[in-house]
């Protein structure tokens, strides 16, 4: 006879019907002692692989987040390189092309070419009319050093220093020099005097970059590379210094450039480390041909140098760069080394490395990993933590339950707006619809990225909220309050405005016309006119950062928006507002002097920026058509702006015509130099072509009706 189940065994078949994570937890409380064993070791393999699956995940997203850090500090710093070298190259080819400079170079490579003596180059009456037509090319910048020309056999047959003149240059700057003979202007990197001039004893003391650009005859035969030369230690490493963020206390961060030898060609950040270790000669001004980036085995901060760093093997990031230089495709001459290793001061850190092959030189960007991967130690602790309270699993994974909901609610209320919908995201906050709890008021709340929201950054960005929140004009949009969340998330409220950007109209309603335009950038100039007599700057006027909508019975009114680069021209003890100037801005509306130097503050930035917009508005095109941004930067620093009546295809009067043109002046003092100014001339436009009323509410009357048949 078959006994009967047990209430036990009856239990245990139950129980076995339910989820196996289920079950073990109920063990826990309400088992029997083997039950809880069970239960327990099973709560462990999942603590264990939640904890790796948790970890994976973790150190992936820091890693793929240090990657796209480094990588984008690093293009920066390559484009603005490659901007730099662009104008220098220019320049270098309009001194070249001088007929008086091409005919003085030429006399003096005959010469040479007939057997001159070192003498006779120096002594000839071409001599010195070359050191004359080239001086202003030097006297003007404080940075250049020299101006040379050397023909095909290497010999310096002209030279503002009379004692190089002669001289032959080695053979790694004939092999630099050779594309030049080839037809092409060329930057040469900076490399040791005893490797550019080997028989010269008269050499500069410090390093020193060339433009070379070819001297051709009348025929159009290159006969010579006229080179000119800047000490590199000023604009060359001011361009690869490290960014503004790694020069805080508690940054580690370095950005260095360095030859196919492994030499390092700029400045160090570990200068008095590498000193007191014995690696820096105690005379040397810099660490730029004095470092060859070697791993030490050991932290040259805290230990002498060994006494085989000689024979040692490059660091893993110049190793790389070094091996992957020649490689055909673009991608395989950079990389990301996330896995720590030594740099040449033999500290751990990660970085990201670009070999610049028409330099023939690498850049590279490297930070302390202890830095980097901070956020790992601190989840290291907790998972430990948690394998060491496994006894209150449950109640952690409940109170996680309660975290996670309470998030969830302040993320969609933060003060007294609560979260609609998000609008809009830039590259540093995210746009939201949200209601005010008690006004009911509809608002548009920014809200800055969390992935930027360092105790500096917050701190800029509530400088921003108080200095746009001075402006009052009607054209400017209001600023109602601003404040943090619990978990520190910064926020501003600001009035939510139901249009669109002048992008959108020009987008679907292609060229405006010469009225509507006119009425249209008055406001935006009023806008401008009160900041700029406050004393602050836009510095980020373009299309979508100007809206058009109805307001209080009156339809084409104007709201200048995101003045996130705005700039305090009085406030001289405070740094630049936002840390991603050069990266922040749009170059097509950006002035050429803001090209240069992003961190620039002046009002014709801005009337630059408005010129640029008027000519969008009256032609539905681009200031500057170019295919990648480095072009369009070239173009907005070297190629004059068209005539909006050469690109529209309505008539636009002469004096709207002028007054563009004036904007868009590469020199800043040929530009109006008051916002006045525009509207005296958009006012008098307005008279001659008035915008009516009538015409706006009808304009705006179709555009609601199309959205609201979009919306159905």
């Amino acid at each position: 006879m078959t006994p009967e189940p047990t209430i036990e065994r009856q239990s245990s078949d139950a129980n076995a019907r339910r989820p196996r994570v289920r079950r073990s937890l109920a063990r826990i409380f309400f088992g029997t002692t083997e039950q809880r064993v069970e239960a327990v070791a099973i709560a462990i393999l999942i603590l264990a692989g939640v904890g790796w699956w948790t970890w994976s995940g973790v150190k992936q997203s820091v890693e793929n987040a240090r990657r796209g850090y480094v990588r984008a500090l690093l293009d920066a710093k390559v484009a603005s390189l490659e901007v730099w070298v662009s104008a220098k190259r220019a320049e270098a080819e309009r001194w070249a092309a001088a007929p008086d400079v091409a005919s003085a170079v030429r006399a003096l490579e005959a010469a040479a070419r007939a057997g001159a003596s070192r003498d006779t180059l120096a002594a000839a009456p071409a001599q010195a009319r070359f050191a004359r037509l080239l001086a202003p090319a030097v006297a003007t910048d404080p940075e250049r050093v020299a101006a040379n020309a050397v023909d095909r056999t290497g010999r310096i047959v002209a030279a503002r220093a009379p004692a190089q003149v002669g001289f032959t240059v080695g053979k790694s700057m004939q092999a630099d020099l050779a594309p030049v003979f080839g037809g092409e202007s060329r930057f040469l990197a900076p490399r040791p005097e005893a490797e550019r001039l080997p028989d010269a004893k008269d050499a500069f003391e410090r390093p020193v970059t060339w433009f070379a650009a070819p001297v051709r005859d009348p025929d159009g035969k290159i006969i010579a590379a006229l080179e000119i030369g800047s000490y590199a230690d000023v604009r060359f490493a001011r361009i690869l210094a490290p960014p503004a963020e790694f020069t805080l206390p508690e940054s580690s961060g370095d950005v260095y450039a360095f030859d196919r030898n492994g030499l390092l060609l700029t400045t160090s950040r570990y200068r008095e480390a590498l000193r007191a270790a014995g690696v820096l000669p105690p005379n040397a001004r810099t660490a730029a041909f004095n470092v060859r980036l070697r791993d030490p085995g050991v932290d040259l901060r805290e230990h002498p140098a060994p006494s085989d760093l000689a024979e040692r093997g490059l660091t893993r990031l110049a190793t790389a760069a070094i091996a992957n230089s020649r490689a055909a495709e673009a991608e395989a001459r950079r990389g990301e080394l996330l896995e720590p290793y030594r740099n040449y001061v033999g500290r751990e850190v990660i970085g990201a490395w670009q070999w610049l092959p028409e330099y023939d030189i690498g850049v590279a960007i490297e930070l302390a990993a202890s830095e980097a991967y901070a956020p790992l130690h601190y989840l290291q602790v907790a998972l430990l933590t948690l394998f060491g309270l496994l006894v209150l699993a449950v109640g952690v994974a409940l109170g996680s339950t309660f975290s996670l909901a309470r998030l969830d609610r302040e993320v969609r209320q933060l003060g007294q707006y609560r979260i609609e919908r998000k609008i809009d995201e830039g590259g540093m906050a995210t746009v939201h619809r949200a209601v005010h709890a008690l006004l009911k008021r509809p608002t548009a709340i920014k809200i800055l990225k969390p992935a930027l929201a360092t105790d500096e950054v917050i701190a800029r960005f509530e400088r921003e909220v108080v200095l746009a929140s001075r402006l009052e004009h009607p054209a400017t949009v209001e600023i109602f309050d601003y404040g943090r969340t619990r978990d520190g998330t910064f926020y501003y409220a600001m009035e939510y405005i139901d249009g669109l950007t002048l992008a959108q109209l020009v987008e679907r309603d292609g060229a405006q016309p010469v009225a509507r335009t006119a009425y249209i950038l008055r406001q935006v100039c009023e806008s401008l006119r009160e900041a700029h007599g406050k004393g602050l700057i836009h510095r980020d006027v373009k299309p979508q950062n100007i809206m058009l909508c109805e307001r209080g019975g009156e339809a084409d009114v104007v709201k200048v928006l995101d003045f996130g680069l705005i700039k305090d021209v009085h406030a001289t003890d405070t740094r630049d507002i936002t840390q991603y100037a050069r990266l922040l801005g749009t170059p097509l509306y950006m002035s050429p002097e803001r090209v240069r130097d992003p961190a620039v503050a002046d009002p014709r930035a801005d009337i630059y920026a408005l010129g640029a917009v008027a000519y969008y508005l009256l032609t539905a095109k681009r200031l500057f058509d170019a295919p990648n941004e480095l072009e369009l930067q070239r173009m907005v620093l070297d190629v004059k702006a068209p005539r909006a009546s050469a690109g529209a295809t309505q008539r636009i009067p002469p004096a709207l015509d002028e007054l563009i043109a004036r904007c868009l002046e590469k020199d800043p003092a040929a530009r109006p130099q008051r916002v006045e100014e525009l509207i005296a001339v958009f006012s008098a436009l307005l008279r001659e072509h008035p915008w009516a009323q009538e015409v706006a509410a009808r304009w705006w009357q179709d555009y609601n009706a199309a959205r609201e048949m979009a919306a159905v």
